[in-house]
């Protein structure tokens, strides 16, 4: 699935600003997910380092060469494959547990940057929302277009470093069943 420009900007609005139930399409893709840390800084780690990513695909003409990360956090850089500088434990132990469940390594930061490239074809979702199922447990919701299986790592090594201590999905779900309280946080949690 290819990502136009509007459809990116949409996807940044949803996670700055959150989103309404009933404009979901009639099914998205779920991600169970249980955290190391209060679900909100959850939530704010994972914006934190996808809206520079999504404003990246906006601007930046991949090409081939490496993209700024100056706008991505340190410890996401550093977390991933060939990264330096310290580590925070959450994204550590995140990173052993993406290899335990994933069976590969960590990402590199320019190759994982290189999934929102707009003209190819290799991101299979949209970011949608972000809510709390539980104490320490959130649901992420990612528009997939229907579609149950669906390239997807990138996502999941988002999860763990960030502090998912393991993450199950994705499962299609009717949106009717995403459910957004007032009180929360924008873009979810």
């Amino acid at each position: 699935m290819m990502h136009e420009s509007e459809d990116i900007e949409q996807e940044r609005s949803r996670l700055s600003h959150g989103s309404a139930s009933e404009d979901a399409p009639p099914v998205l893709c779920a991600f169970d997910l249980r955290t190391s840390c209060p679900v909100d800084e959850f939530g704010l780690r994972v914006r934190s380092v996808l809206d520079p990513a999504l404003h990246l695909a906006l601007s930046q003409p991949f090409e081939g060469e490496d993209l700024p990360v100056g706008g991505i956090p340190d410890w996401f850089v550093a977390a991933g494959r060939g990264g330096t500088g310290p580590v925070p434990d959450f994204a550590a132990r995140g990173r052993e547990r993406y290899t335990a469940a994933v069976g590969q390594g960590p990402w590199d930061v320019q190759e994982w940057l290189y999934q929102f490239d707009p003209e190819s074809e290799f991101r299979g979702w949209a970011w949608w929302h972000l809510t709390r199922s539980g104490d320490r447990r959130a649901r992420i919701w990612v528009d997939s277009w229907g579609e149950s299986f669906f390239a997807c790592d990138e996502l999941r090594w988002l999860a763990y470093v960030s502090g998912a201590e393991d993450v199950s999905g994705p499962a299609l779900v009717k949106s009717a069943a995403l459910v957004i309280p007032e009180h929360i946080s924008p873009g979810g949690a």
